[in-house]
């Protein structure tokens, strides 16, 4: 069973490292997999204030083992659990390592068109799968995590990208690139929030 887990504002000093955080957690030695994404504050114009992440640590967890939201509130101001349904649309070339992954991670979150039926919304996400591969050059991996209950979020996709310049130049190519997504995504999606984040893999 995968589940997402969605952590803002540390309140112990240990969770002020969410790898560390997660590694000390009764659900992590029965977990088959912990992969947790620390957020980055997004760059901004000279003068400017930094924008803060979307989440201060993303948790993606393979586990059977209980993990319920109350559970971590004493370490953390807001906690969402989420069982997912993990689609793969690029897979990695190779093993992941634990330890820090090199690059980047850019986690979308989604909300889908209210009124649409998750079928549908589930299909058109589906078929953005080839456009999304052939569009985002620099991505080295891109999964689908659909998510239960979907509130606020119907689901979180996960592009990764070896470097910053991968990032930078290989998400888009063009201002076309930029139009045929944002086309393409209006189909089934009403709002979304995007952060840039670290990968840590915890437990292979």
């Amino acid at each position: 069973m995968k589940r997402i887990i969605r952590l803002r504002g540390p309140r112990s000093a240990l969770a002020a490292s969410a790898p560390e955080w997660a590694k000390a957690q009764g659900w992590a030695t029965a977990a088959e997999r912990i992969v947790v994404h620390v957020g980055l504050e997004a760059p901004v114009d000279d003068g400017g204030a930094a924008v803060p992440p979307v989440y201060d640590a993303v948790i993606e967890l393979w586990s059977d083992a209980p993990c319920d939201a109350d559970s971590l509130r004493s370490d953390w101001e807001q906690v969402e659990v989420r069982s997912s349904t993990q689609i793969i649309g690029k897979p990695s070339e190779y093993p992941l390592a634990v330890g820090i992954s090199p690059g980047l991670s850019q986690l979308s979150f989604i909300r889908a068109i209210e009124g649409l039926p998750r079928t549908e919304v589930e299909r058109h996400w589906g078929e953005h799968i080839p456009l999304a591969c052939e569009i985002h050059v620099g991505m080295n991996r891109y999964v689908q995590d659909r998510l239960s209950p979907p509130d606020p979020w119907f689901g979180m996709a996960h592009l990764h990208f070896p470097s910053e310049a991968a990032l930078r130049d290989g998400l888009f190519r063009s201002a076309e690139d930029i139009a045929v997504i944002t086309a393409d995504v209006a189909e089934f999606v009403s709002d979304y929030a995007t952060m840039v984040a670290i990968e840590h893999i915890v437990k292979a």
